[in-house]
């Protein structure tokens, strides 16, 4: 079993201080607890519901892409939510046997399928909507606005960083293929 001191503090040939290494502990450590801690399951739970009346986060983000930017065919709707279409197949057959959407054919392309949310998928969303902004505005009253504004800034380039490195990856893997 590896120990913490056998397990290597930077990619070799990457030179980090020891509060390089330290900050970056750090930051991994966040990420997976917002990934995977007790409170993020619980915060699944306060914003998607719980049991069977619950969303995964998969279902809760293909209804909030539909309620948000209205119907749309398969494809689009997975590459909004940059998944697989066989994944996005999958989430809206649970959202249509929930009643929150509805597969109907393209009146321009009876080959496609356009999704779109019921009334009662809107009415869940809205729910949804509403848990989120709470939850969020009470999470982030622990910050004062400049600290909003710079966590706001701070996640979307986090975000940014996070895609650019899976693409970098991604082409590296292509490039050996």
């Amino acid at each position: 079993m590896a120990t913490p001191t056998d397990i290597p503090t930077a990619p070799p040939g990457l030179q980090l201080s020891p509060e390089q290494v330290e900050l970056q502990r750090q930051i991994g450590t966040a990420w997976r607890e917002i990934r995977r801690g007790a409170s993020a399951i619980r915060i699944k739970d306060l914003f998607y519901g719980a049991g069977p009346e619950g969303l995964d986060l998969a279902l809760a983000d293909a209804l909030t892409v539909l309620c948000q930017s209205g119907p749309m065919r398969m494809g689009e709707l997975a590459d909004a939510l940059h998944i697989t279409p066989a994944s996005t197949t999958r989430a809206v057959s649970c959202l249509v046997d929930k009643g929150f959407a509805e597969r109907v054919k393209d009146a321009d392309d009876q080959r496609s399928i356009v999704v779109s949310a019921t009334a009662s998928g809107t009415r869940r969303y809205l729910k949804i909507a509403d848990r989120v902004q709470s939850g969020l505005s009470q999470i982030l009253s622990e910050f004062d606005e400049s600290e909003r504004l710079q966590l706001a800034d701070l996640l979307g380039r986090f975000v940014g960083s996070v895609e650019t490195y899976v693409a970098t990856e991604d082409a590296r893997a292509d490039g050996k293929s």
